[in-house]
């Protein structure tokens, strides 16, 4: 490390920006690639909406319960090596789940059923994905950066789906469904060994320079002197894990990732089927009509942490800068439900899904908050009862969303029940949560 006086600060945190924008963008390619293939699976297991949305619900089922004991094994083992494994295994079962398109499986239950097998595999794997982007984003950047920083790595997301949606599409209508799986599957199995040989927390950077790491301590990052004593002194206990839950602007974020994630997780696993089937658009239309709703989130996600900021740069309390973003994302995104009115111009629906998932996208700055209100120390583990309360809606949504479908016989209902939770969210939130300090932990407990 370079500690001449001299110099001016490093800039290697945009280099680690980088490195967590790409994993994002492949995460997020990974869990929404069955939404584009999901119609073509239908089709060739036979199998009803209720069926398919328990095929999309099936990531989120093991990615939940993965959330806090990954949370608590990041805290122990840092996130070069998780992210590192995570990411190649997630990529190697969503790979083999081509295989289920071929003659070994005796039965289409049979084929489905290992369909599952992976996607339940594939969320335990990406469980560290996000406690891991949380505490690298809380190490590398000041608090004046972080906002930004989560937010454009969080617009990965998006571009990703945004690039790789017409692609995977154009496999699909080309040479079937399981190519998705291949090309998706085999760019994360690559990539996970490239992120543990570059990725080095602070302490370990041998790139970034004394300047930069002094900026980053005195700003609220990772702080040599005090984190390193916690990670090695301070464990965190279950008691003040529980004392930390129980406070009332922590359940406002928890409810707040709810609701937003259930917009998101319509968008993840039955948008595109919504096109082909709500819209009566192809594989090909779809794909390239996804693109729209897809880069309106990118510049919602990246306007909303831009917001944030300048609000603290202009004097206004971390509460209310993070609050009324928030907020106002999650009711303007319940707007999403005025599609059913044209569905016979895909041009007007389209543009209302992209208005509604701009403004879904802006809200998302839950893990920004909890950053903010939250001890280092147990970032991880917190971190990974926030995803838990988020990815509930992964659960539900897939299922709930399949089952109104299938008993109503339109999109209606189903497009209804994402813009209530939508709504229901925003009220409980912006009455919930009454200020986001951060968490005192009592010496006595």
């Amino acid at each position: 490390m370079i500690t001449a006086k001299g110099q001016r600060p490093s800039k290697v945190r945009l280099f680690i920006l980088a490195l967590l924008f790409i994993a994002v963008a492949i995460n997020y390619t990974d869990r929404a690639n069955l939404s584009v293939a999901g119609a073509a699976i239908q089709k060739q297991f036979d199998l009803s909406s209720t069926e398919l949305g328990v095929l999309f619900s099936a990531f989120t089922w093991s990615y939940a319960a993965a959330q806090v004991p990954v949370g608590v094994l990041l805290d122990k083992i840092g996130a070069r090596i998780l992210y590192g494994i995570a990411i190649s295994v997630w990529g190697l079962f969503t790979f083999i789940m081509a295989f289920s398109a071929h003659e070994m499986f005796a039965s289409a239950g049979a084929a489905f059923a290992f369909l599952i097998f992976c996607r339940i595999c594939i969320g335990i794997s990406e469980g560290p994905a996000y406690p891991c982007n949380t505490k690298i984003a809380s190490l590398w950047f000041p608090n004046k950066e972080r906002a930004r920083a989560i937010s454009t790595y969080s617009s990965a997301q998006y571009i990703g789906l945004a690039v790789f949606t017409p692609l995977l599409a154009i496999m699909v209508s080309t040479w079937g469904w399981p190519c998705v799986f291949y090309f998706s599957g085999g760019i994360a199995i690559i990539y996970g060994a490239i992120w543990y040989v570059l990725y080095r927390d602070p302490k370990d950077s041998k790139k970034a320079n004394f300047q930069e790491l002094e900026y980053i301590k005195n700003n609220g990052g990772y702080n040599p002197e005090i984190d390193s004593a916690e990670k090695i002194t301070q464990k965190v206990s279950w008691r003040e894990i529980f004392y930390v839950i129980r406070q009332r602007r922590v359940w406002g974020i928890f409810v707040a990732q709810f609701a937003a994630s259930s917009t998101l997780y319509f968008f993840l696993t039955w948008f595109i089927i919504y096109l082909q089937k709500g819209l009566n658009l192809s594989i090909d239309k779809a794909g390239f009509m996804a693109c729209v709703p897809y880069m309106m989130a990118m510049g919602g996600v990246l306007l909303g942490g831009t917001v944030s900021d300048m609000l603290l740069k202009h004097g206004k309390t971390i509460t209310f800068a993070r609050k009324w973003p928030m907020t106002i994302g999650m009711i303007m995104s319940s707007i999403l439900c005025a599609a059913n009115y044209f569905e016979n111009t895909p041009l007007v629906a389209i543009g209302i899904l992209s208005v509604a998932f701009f403004a879904n996208a802006g809200s998302n700055l839950g893990w920004v908050a909890m950053s903010d209100i939250m001890p280092k120390k147990m970032m991880g583990t917190v971190g990974g009862i926030l995803n838990l309360f988020g990815n509930f809606s992964g659960i539900i949504t897939p299922i709930v969303f399949g089952a109104l479908l299938q008993n109503s016989n339109n999109f209606h209902m189903a497009m209804n029940y994402i813009a209530a939770v939508a709504f229901f969210g925003a009220i409980i939130f912006h009455f919930v949560v009454d200020k986001l300090e951060p968490v005192e932990i009592p010496e006595q407990l």
